[in-house]
């Protein structure tokens, strides 16, 4: 009986094992070589719109600026983060997607990647994919 209970075990826990394994998920940024900038995306599309400059609507101290595929970001005028912006069909996947409504950060220590919940003439808000904080600005003039 206590070799029949072990054996259960091992079958179990290999059967965890192999689950873990296969899942098919994968981390944030093993496919991060998939994702090209791609210049004419900032004419067309989510980037297009996302063009300009841009005040934080919870500090005003804080900008960015996104121009091209240049993502930016300041902090009382000074230069805080520089990183290429660029538009994945997902976050897990972060294969080039120009029209999609992910993007990622690319030139930070770690990618970074958001989802973008609103852009307009005025407006723009994206979603911190792993935090789920979101990040309001209003273009300036």
């Amino acid at each position: 009986m206590k070799t029949a209970f072990l054996s259960g075990l091992t079958i179990i826990s290999l059967s965890l094992v192999s689950c873990a394994a296969g899942d098919g998920e994968t981390d944030d940024t093993s496919n991060e070589v998939t994702a090209a900038i791609d210049p004419a995306a900032a004419k067309t599309g989510p980037l297009a719109k996302m063009q300009g400059r841009w005040t934080s609507d919870e500090d005003t101290k804080n900008t960015i600026l996104i121009d091209g595929s240049s993502f930016q970001s300041f902090s009382d005028g000074k230069l805080q983060d520089s990183a290429s912006i660029i538009f994945v069909d997902a976050c897990k996947t972060q294969v080039p997607d120009f029209e999609g409504k992910a993007f990622i950060l690319r030139g930070k220590e770690k990618p970074v990647c958001y989802l973008l919940y609103s852009v307009s003439e005025e407006k723009l808000s994206y979603i911190h994919a792993v935090r789920g904080r979101t990040s309001r600005f209003t273009r300036q003039n």
